[in-house]
């Protein structure tokens, strides 16, 4: 989903929320390892296109 300048002084992760008709919004994450943010579910799911995604994940971090 995106790099950073920065790496990961660990994994990080947080839910969020989006407009899919999905009614499991407990299994999507905003997950971080290394110098990365991904977009992740903890199982399988279709998302719609023109979703939109709204949420945040705080993390430590050192320089890369």
């Amino acid at each position: 989903m995106a790099r950073m300048d920065v790496q990961s002084a660990s994994e990080g992760f947080n839910e969020f929320v989006d407009n899919s008709y999905e009614d499991h919004m407990e299994n999507r994450f905003l997950y971080v390892a290394g110098n990365t943010v991904s977009f992740r579910t903890s199982r399988d799911a279709t998302i719609p296109v023109n979703t939109w995604h709204v949420g945040s994940v705080s993390f430590p971090v050192t320089t890369v």
